[in-house]
């Protein structure tokens, strides 16, 4: 009884008509409410910040490598997104079939996981030399314990000259997914643009975005 009150306004039932012979009608309005806190046990929502921020916006950068920050949880929660249309060498010029994550344990939540973080950056380099970069996807005990994954990210992209990524999208951030998709975007801004100089030979149908 107490799941039936709350999962209420989360179902709704379609008429087509009292009697037969009627004229089917739909409900006038939806009662289902997505954009509010997540209670356990009830579908409330489309996803947190995180998976919006690692299977929306980066999901499909296949030449890159996206740690998912944290417990394997999330990691392997979201590593069926984006998969499809998939093209290219695994592990030579697209990694989105892999998964890597730092697989958080209790230590690494008690003592902190930059260090933790650096050996992953540094292994990734060691396997998959030939990727385009890499993106941090903090997921949320990252936010909760201060993990500076920016910091890490500096000293890793200075010492393997490449694109680092960090990315604040810890699922508790938002109640929908979207917000993800801004602090992705946000991060794209800040950290890819303009930082290196790409050569670009314009042709007779570029259309400038």
């Amino acid at each position: 009884d107490k799941a039936a009150k709350r999962r209420k306004k989360h179902l709704s039932v379609a008429t087509s008509g009292d009697e037969p012979g009627d004229e089917p009608k739909a409900l006038s309005e939806c009662d289902v409410k997505s954009n509010i806190k997540s209670i356990p046990g009830v579908m409330t929502i489309r996803g947190c910040a995180y998976a919006g921020s690692k299977g929306v916006v980066w999901g499909p950068v296949k030449d890159m490598v996206h740690i998912s920050h944290g417990p394997v949880g999330c990691g392997h929660y979201s590593w069926s997104q984006r998969r499809n249309y998939y093209v290219g060498l695994t592990g030579i010029d697209t990694f989105v079939t892999l998964q890597f994550t730092s697989d958080f344990q209790e230590k690494d939540i008690v003592f902190g996981g930059d260090k933790k973080l650096e050996q992953v950056i540094d292994e990734i380099e060691e396997l998959f030399p030939l990727n385009n970069g890499i993106s941090v996807q903090s997921e949320c005990p990252i936010g909760l314990i201060g993990d500076d994954i920016e910091a890490v990210s500096r000293k890793k992209a200075k010492e393997h000259e490449k694109t680092i990524v960090p990315v604040r999208c810890e699922g508790f951030r938002g109640v929908s997914q979207s917000l993800g998709h801004h602090i992705a975007n946000d991060a794209i801004r800040d950290w890819v643009f303009d930082k290196n100089e790409v050569e670009f030979e314009t042709g007779p149908y570029d259309v400038n975005v």
